[in-house]
């Protein structure tokens, strides 16, 4: 049988017949069964046991080829959830899905059985254009949810995160992202380390432990609580998660698997620290001050702690401030004889916790050294192992607490 006449046969160029050939390639495992029964021979003497091992360990994998079948064997499909098919990195068509980056999601539900002593995840996935990068969101894949927790693929600030849930530090890639890029990440964990690769490269790794998460669904495209701006934007392909952890050699052969030729990473813009918000916040709030103070009030938080006006305090003595993509707090005008009754004399008040926490992405010690020079009080720094705790009470009377994760 010629190149031509076993290319036609199931499918494919006779280029990608003759790479398979001479071992630069492997065709799409869909044509697999066509090809051991034209030879007449098992798969795995047919592409040997180099093919089997990059198969082997398989919990699930998700080609995207028409649909999102589980083609590992272990029968964890996925249901489609306003997801569209949509071309490849090779610009093929209907092998890959697209996500609008508002209502659409993959799940698999019940997720595929992983293990607790050993775990990899390969995935490839391309930002649309219009992908807004900025603050914590678009979560690739993940499993998590109110009753377990296991692991969380997302983008935060404009670089890729592997997160935990506040066990350990995150996973994160220092260079910032390109829109309209295929990018390739694969994580493994072995051993006690979990490992971070983007294009065939180890990023990172560090000391942790993986939960298995037996109870809540696998997410494609979005995480479980339906926050806004987690749902993926932009296109998903070739996912793939292992009972193993699959060495660095197996990672650069799944990023040049199919013949994939390496394309030069765009530049992308960096977010400076001066344009990211101190604050993350992950609650309104509502503050009482002195009404000779709620201008200044105003002004110390928008200054020190990111918050931009709404509305200027008005003639009913109320401001209302935001953050980006965070709470609103609202700051009100209580008569100095309501506000002495609300508030316990300021040596109790000082002891008393912060109602409330916030995440920043600012250098914690430099942070705290500006708020001491803004007149901030009673500044407590504490490392808790996965990240800081900045306690301090402002100029006005009021306790905050700054989370500020490790990453990387």
């Amino acid at each position: 049988m010629t190149q031509e006449q076993l290319a036609e046969r199931i499918g494919i160029t006779p280029q990608s017949v003759s790479k398979w050939e001479n071992g630069l390639s492997c065709p799409d495992v869909a044509v697999l069964p066509i090809l051991s029964d034209v030879f007449q021979v098992t798969i795995d003497e047919l592409f040997g046991s180099h093919f089997a091992g990059i198969r082997r360990g398989l919990a699930a994998e998700y080609l995207f080829h028409g649909d999102a079948q589980d083609s590992s064997g272990c029968g964890r499909h996925g249901i489609v959830v306003g997801a569209a098919l949509c071309k490849n990195r090779f610009d093929k068509p209907n092998s890959a899905y697209y996500f609008d980056g508002v209502d659409d999601y993959i799940v698999v539900d019940p997720a595929p059985e992983l293990k607790q002593d050993a775990f990899s995840l390969s995935v490839w996935c391309r930002y649309d254009m219009n992908a807004d990068l900025t603050g914590w969101n678009r979560a690739i894949v993940s499993q998590e949810g109110p009753h377990a927790r296991s692991f969380q693929l997302s983008t935060r600030e404009n670089v890729i995160v592997f997160h935990r849930f506040l066990q350990e530090p995150d996973l994160a890639m220092e260079r910032p992202l390109a829109k309209d890029f295929w990018y390739h990440i694969a994580v493994t964990y072995e051993a006690g380390t979990f490992k971070l690769y983007r294009n065939g490269r180890l990023i990172t790794e560090q000391p942790g432990t993986f939960s298995v998460n037996r109870e809540e669904p696998l997410y494609i495209g979005r995480k479980s609580s339906n926050e806004p701006a987690f749902f993926f934007h932009g296109s998903i392909d070739d996912l793939k998660l292992y009972n193993r952890a699959i060495t660095a050699d197996e990672v650069e052969e799944l990023y040049l698997e199919n013949g994939w030729v390496p394309e030069k990473e765009p530049q992308a813009s960096v977010i400076s620290e001066e344009n990211i918000p101190v604050l993350e916040g992950v609650e309104d709030l509502s503050i009482n001050v002195n009404p000779t103070d709620i201008q200044a009030a105003v002004d110390w938080y928008v200054k020190h702690l990111g918050f931009v006006p709404l509305h200027s305090p008005s003639k009913d003595e109320l401001a209302f401030l935001k953050l980006n993509k965070g709470p609103n707090l609202i700051v009100r005008c209580t008569d100095i004889h309501d506000q002495a009754m609300e508030l316990e004399s300021d040596k109790e008040n000082a002891r008393k916790p912060a109602p409330f926490i916030f995440a920043s992405k600012r250098n914690i010690e430099r942070l705290r050294e500006q708020l001491i020079e803004a007149g901030a009080q009673n500044l407590d720094l504490k490392d808790a192992g996965f990240g800081y705790f900045l306690h301090f009470r402002d100029p006005f009377g009021h306790n905050w607490c700054i989370l500020r994760e490790k990453i990387g």
